[in-house]
């Protein structure tokens, strides 16, 4: 399994074979305690009875990240090609999930620039409100200011990337610079 980082096209395939894999092992090392101890005690009081019991809770942690994840959505191939073409010099985010106070949302792609978020998701019943709200308080908190657009319609999404890519001057640094912090700050944002 390569490794990807956060951001990157694959990210989210990447984090959930990866969270399986440490939850299984997690789960399996709290049952072989168990099972030893009652092998080597011949009863299930002993100290390493108490000892999995104990284990269970880092192993439920692990277990817990590996759920948030499933429901969302890996971003298609060309989805990520049409993407890729449409940007031009603009920064861009992959197979993401995004926290926030209620519940997180699985962000397809998101294409940044110096004051603009566009980003894509691919469940219907995602809360667009909540998203823009919550990613511009907490770029705020870092003192950036940009606009949020969450869409749910691919071909919107990227007539709007599109758009942000003619308007966008990659040869003023200023601008370069501010939309590199905003990716930062973004992806601080994720899962």
């Amino acid at each position: 399994m390569k490794k990807t980082e956060k951001g990157n096209y694959g990210y989210l395939g990447y984090k959930k074979k990866l969270n399986l894999i440490m939850t299984i092992a997690a789960f399996a090392v709290v049952l072989t305690v168990l099972v030893l101890g009652i092998i080597i005690f011949k009863s299930k009081t002993n100290y390493m009875t108490v000892l999995s019991v104990v284990l269970v809770l880092p192993a439920a942690k692990i277990a817990v990240s590996y759920f948030v994840l499933i429901p969302h959505k890996i971003c298609p191939k060309e989805l990520h090609e049409a993407v890729e073409n449409n940007k031009g010099s603009l920064l861009s985010v992959y197979d993401v999930v995004v926290s926030n106070s209620k519940s997180p949302i699985g962000v397809c792609a998101m294409v940044i620039s110096d004051s603009n978020i566009a980003a894509l998701t691919l469940d219907n019943k995602a809360d667009k409100k909540m998203f823009e709200t919550s990613l511009k308080e907490f770029m705020k908190n870092d003192k950036l200011y940009v606009n949020v657009t969450l869409y749910d319609d691919e071909s919107t999404f990227l007539k709007r990337v599109k758009n942000m890519s003619e308007n966008f001057n990659s040869e003023d640094t200023d601008k370069v610079n501010r939309a590199g912090y905003n990716r930062d700050s973004c992806l601080n944002m994720c899962l």
